[in-house]
């Protein structure tokens, strides 16, 4: 592997590779922007989001509530956990944009492969959260009822939004636009979110904030993927403390959320195509993947699996490892349901 200085996916990746991923950020854009130029995108998203703001006034509160049980519904996971998540719906101006992580000097400078395994982590986290906002138009009928009777536009609206404002991570112009905005410092952001672990409870919480009800989802859905990618770091607090200052910068971010739907795709189609129907082994695979796979061979199973050429090793491990997460889901289930009864006393 060549020395990542900015860890760059061209530099991780093969050629091949890389073909493939352009490739499919081609449709991709097709597919949520149309022939709308850059000018177009950004105008329509000027005009429908404060649309959005404004039909959701005097409904946040109950907006915020339905965004947690919903993800909780859509990822149950979350409550398998006991991950608990704090959600508001707030004005931009109430956000705090992260600043990025310090340069780390070149004597401290993580080895190449744990850079380009975290670089892939991000993108991973972004695409999930992006997949999981889209996934609202497939909500349950209760859910599309709840919102229609705030506004029969406005579920249209989330969708389009959605189409918009990820939309634009598959287009070459806007991505440059992106890059030079935030090489001049300037920042926008419909919403933001952090993860931390209460050392005290043992319990993981979600800090999201948004501007409206599907950027709330899209910051949840992430403070998710974020605790996944802890399972991506060893033991070294020190080490891993110069992998995220190497790598997690804004300045990635654009190329994360271009090039990290395909890749989260790729893995969460081995999920798919188990017969596994327990959606929480989804999550619990990526984090085996991030935590059992180290270095190249990470990088190694990611790349043949973009290109659907997984070796037959690669995939009796991926059988395997989910079915062993499925007996130990299995067997915590049951372990739950009887403390469960003991303590209603049955």
């Amino acid at each position: 592997m060549t020395r990542l200085k900015e860890i760059e996916y061209e530099k991780i990746f093969s050629p091949k590779t890389m073909a493939n991923l352009k490739a499919k950020s081609g449709e991709s854009r097709q597919s949520l922007l149309g022939d709308k130029t850059l000018r177009q995108t950004m105008q329509k998203t000027a005009e429908v989001l404060p649309q959005i703001i404004q039909a959701e006034e005097g409904y946040t509160d109950e907006l915020e509530e339905l965004a947690v049980l919903m993800m909780e519904k859509q990822c149950p996971i979350i409550p398998f956990m006991n991950i608990k998540i704090d959600a508001k719906i707030v004005g931009e101006g109430s956000m705090n944009i992260q600043s990025s992580p310090d340069e780390v000097s070149i004597d401290n400078t993580p080895p190449e492969a744990e850079k380009a395994k975290r670089r892939i982590i991000n993108g991973i986290t972004q695409a999930a959260a992006q997949i999981l906002t889209f996934s609202i138009a497939d909500w349950e009928e209760w859910f599309k009822e709840y919102i229609n009777r705030i506004d029969p536009e406005l579920l249209p609206k989330y969708i389009e939004i959605s189409k918009l404002v990820f939309g634009i991570y598959d287009d070459e112009e806007a991505i440059a636009m992106l890059l030079a905005m935030l090489a001049a410092g300037q920042k926008s952001q419909g919403g933001e979110s952090e993860m931390e672990y209460d050392e005290e409870k043992k319990q993981f919480i979600i800090k999201a904030r948004a501007i409206c009800f599907p950027m709330l989802v899209h910051e949840i859905a992430k403070g998710l993927w974020e605790i996944v990618g802890t399972k991506g770091f060893g033991s070294d607090k020190e080490k891993n403390q110069a992998i995220v200052n190497t790598v997690d910068k804004v300045s990635n971010e654009p190329r994360d959320m271009q090039y990290g739907k395909f890749i989260y795709k790729a893995i969460n189609k081995l999920f798919i195509d188990s017969d596994i129907n327990d959606s929480r082994v989804r999550e619990l695979f990526f984090s085996t993947l991030y935590s059992r796979k180290k270095g190249e061979e990470f990088v190694s199973f990611i790349e043949n699996a973009i290109n659907n050429e997984l070796t037959p090793d690669q995939k009796r491990w991926t059988t395997t490892e989910m079915n062993n997460i499925e007996r130990f889901l299995i067997k915590k289930d049951a372990e739950n349901a009887l403390k469960q009864r003991r303590d209603r006393g049955l």
